[in-house]
């Protein structure tokens, strides 16, 4: 069974890549004034992603500690 941590992350990984593809199709675009259109989707999909890589590594080291431990 996966733990919660993993499910999250993995969900979190989801909403990264989802934001990254709104980001890439609705904006990220220079408009005829040569100003660069941002949106909220690209700071979203960094933050999703660090969270994810961050529940990735907590869910592993608590893999790790639960083996180590009842051994």
């Amino acid at each position: 069974m996966k733990s919660k941590l993993f499910i999250g992350g993995s969900i979190l990984l989801a909403l990264a890549a989802f934001s990254g593809l709104m980001e890439t199709m609705f904006y990220g675009d220079i408009d005829s004034e040569g100003v660069l259109q941002e949106s909220l989707f690209l700071p979203l999909t960094f933050i999703c992603l660090a969270l994810s890589v961050t529940f990735y590594a907590l869910s592993l080291i608590m893999q790790v500690k639960t083996r180590l431990t009842h051994n």
